[in-house]
């Protein structure tokens, strides 16, 4: 279920409940709002509230953000998630889960793909739960370590920014990932100088098995981002098991030596550790494909920063 409120310039309001209208949504309501600017500007505005379902909610948001005359700068669009709307809708079609409005996934993954003191420090401290794990092959220690690592959503902007063309996305997002990988390497590195060998954990699969992991992970988890029910976490922790261990066996690796027993060279490990990314990459970039999730109705995002760089 959502909640859509729309700011628009004074007498528009039925334009866009027109829109709204073409959609599917029965009802809007529209007010006066009297707006108060910093500079102590006053400006008459429309002010209009949607309540319905994902799904209606979705097209209405792209439609009217495809819409001749929109802009950023003159509209202003809030998208909630309320617990209950009680109402003479049918409740099955209201509380129907799929799809979530293209808006809603790019502004949460945006806030996933940012470089923060907290995504270094979850990151970090879980790479050295994980490489402790490694080094003495604890499962607890490892998935505690996993649980710690947001690599997920940076692999899901990937796949969404390529299938929707907001490149910006695309670099911040392969930025914090090579950051990510980075850091698990720092974490195993400084585990292994404050312990002794040997590296205890030796398994690994085959290439061919990783992808197809992959794959399953990200189809999984391109569902999952879309939809208001079910759990995202355990998903979130199968795609870092195919991905985060590899750079901290290397970061642990690089100071003990790599095991001479180990069945799987060094290089097979990296080639895995990238096959696995692209694997969930590709995964989720078909699975957004198929959700029909327009990077259209993201246009906007990108003439709002052209205007204010003019």
């Amino acid at each position: 279920m959502r909640q859509v409120t729309v700011t628009a310039p004074e007498g528009r309001g039925s334009d866009i409940a027109q829109i709204a209208f073409s959609v599917g949504i029965s009802d809007v309501a529209i007010n006066t709002v009297r707006m108060l600017a910093a500079d102590q500007s006053q400006t008459i505005k429309d002010h209009l509230e949607i309540e319905t379902a994902t799904q209606l909610a979705k097209e209405f948001v792209e439609k009217l953000t495809t819409a001749s005359f929109f802009s950023c700068e003159q509209y202003a669009i809030t998208v909630r998630q309320p617990r209950a709307i009680v109402s003479n809708y049918d409740v099955r079609k209201l509380t129907r889960p799929l799809v979530e409005p293209t808006c809603d996934l790019f502004e949460e993954l945006w806030q996933f793909c940012q470089v923060t003191y907290g995504f270094v420090g979850r990151i970090y401290i879980g790479a050295l739960l994980l490489a402790f794990g490694i080094i003495d092959y604890r499962l607890l220690f490892m998935i505690a370590g996993l649980l710690f690592i947001p690599l997920l959503p940076l692999m899901l902007g990937i796949g969404f920014s390529l299938w929707t063309r907001q490149w910006r996305l695309l670099v911040q997002a392969a930025f914090a990932l090579i950051v990510a990988i980075a850091l698990l390497m720092a974490g195993g590195v400084t585990v292994a100088l404050l312990n002794n060998p040997p590296l205890r954990y030796l398994e690994s699969t085959s290439l061919l098995t990783g992808f197809l992991i992959s794959l399953a992970v990200g189809v999984a988890a391109g569902l999952a981002t879309a939809d208001d029910v079910g759990r995202r976490e355990m998903i979130g922790l199968a795609a870092t098991a195919q991905v985060a261990i590899i750079p901290a066996w290397f970061g642990v690796g690089l100071v003990f030596g790599f095991p001479v027993a180990d069945p799987v060279s060094a290089r097979q490990r990296a080639l895995s550790l990238l096959i696995n990314i692209a694997g969930i990459v590709i995964a989720s970039l078909v699975t957004y494909a198929f959700l029909r999730m327009k990077g259209d109705s993201l246009q906007v995002f990108k003439s709002n920063k052209a205007n204010k760089q003019l």
